[in-house]
């Protein structure tokens, strides 16, 4: 039963071979040296706890296939993903003469714009979509050093997607992004209706922090979009919403020859297989404990993303979030407890 469930998602979900079965899973598990509990990257006290707090979550879900789905998210996020930055996000302005450009797009494009399907992290309205690819390969290339200068490493384009825009009562699950090439990221906000309110997007940080960062016209999230969870789990209010989303990854030559899907399938822990109802022995005995004194309220997995249903909002942690809002400065990056002057326009 477990060999197949685990064929099923390797296959299904994310396209790994189904000749992969479960015990040849463990013992590449075992010949990689992983250990459960982990060591988590990086080893902050605030990341640890809200890592083990999301496990514990993750260990009371029913269903052994979405189970399984919520342990390879945080898996990536915790520990087979590398850390590039202090905190995993930062604010700064786009070039405005790109934002101008951006903005003219969507005012010609949006009486033609038509509905973006099958995007299971959202939900609400289905969002609209403008469609330039003339536009977004200029993204990817003109904001290719700031995504350099900010992470510290070489990189390689992956894409640039958009323009989204969401309409009135969408709302974002929280989730992470593709561990090969979802690596330094951004979300370039273009524009908004003029009766939108603010709409946060929420990131988590090393530190343990959940932040709110509302966004203006022309601000620019970078984060480290594979390794922080991130979404807007409020519901959007106003007409449309819109931003494009650009992805890079590290441009050595050992990350061109790991497949880090792969590698996170194999990292997660043997007890994914147990149910909430099954005796937990030895070192999982804590994640048993760690849900009976409520460290977790119920979470749940819609597809590849996540959310809270009993909690405010979908997501608990709003409740006492730090927030931050635009507009950003150009040349400064405003991250967790800092601001810093960054030369954005020379190179690493």
């Amino acid at each position: 039963m477990l060999v197949n469930i685990f064929v099923l998602i390797l296959s299904y979900l994310f396209g790994v071979s189904s000749q992969l079965d479960e015990g040849a899973r463990q013992i590449e598990y075992n010949l990689r040296n992983y250990t459960w509990p982990a060591t988590y990257n990086p080893p902050t006290a605030g990341w640890k706890d809200l890592m083990d707090r999301r496990f514990a979550q993750i260990s009371q879900i029913e269903s052994a296939s979405e189970r399984y789905d919520g342990y390879m998210q945080t898996v990536v996020a915790a520990i087979t993903a590398p850390n590039f930055t202090e905190n995993g996000w930062g604010l700064t302005l786009a070039p405005q003469s790109l934002v101008d450009d951006l903005k003219d797009a969507i005012k010609k494009g949006l009486p033609n714009a038509q509905e973006e399907r099958d995007v299971d992290v959202i939900e609400g309205l289905s969002p609209l979509f403008i469609r330039r690819g003339d536009l977004t390969s200029r993204v990817l290339k003109e904001l290719h050093n700031i995504h350099e200068v900010w992470s510290g490493i070489k990189l390689k384009p992956s894409n640039s997607y958009g323009f989204r825009l969401y309409r009135n009562g969408s709302s974002l699950n929280m989730h992470v992004d593709k561990s090969n090439t979802h690596v330094i990221s951004s979300i370039l906000h273009i524009d908004h209706s003029e009766d939108s309110k603010p709409w946060p997007i929420v990131i988590e940080d090393f530190q343990g922090n959940t932040n709110e960062v509302v966004l203006e016209s022309g601000d620019m999230l970078l984060y480290e979009s594979s390794k922080c969870f991130h979404g807007r789990p409020t519901k959007f209010s106003g007409s449309w919403y819109t931003s494009v989303f650009t992805h890079y990854y590290p441009a050595s030559a050992e990350w061109k020859n790991t497949d880090r899907t792969l590698e996170s399938h194999y990292a997660v822990p043997p007890i994914w297989d147990h149910s909430p109802r099954r005796s937990y022995h030895n070192e999982y005995m804590r994640y048993q404990r760690d849900y009976d004194k409520n460290i977790g309220s119920k979470l749940q997995m819609i597809g590849t993303s996540m959310k809270e249903p009993d909690c405010v909002d979908s997501w608990c942690a709003l409740s006492n979030s730090v927030k931050y809002f635009g507009p950003a400065i150009s040349n400064e990056i405003l991250t967790t407890g800092s601001k810093r002057k960054i030369n954005l326009d020379g190179e690493l």
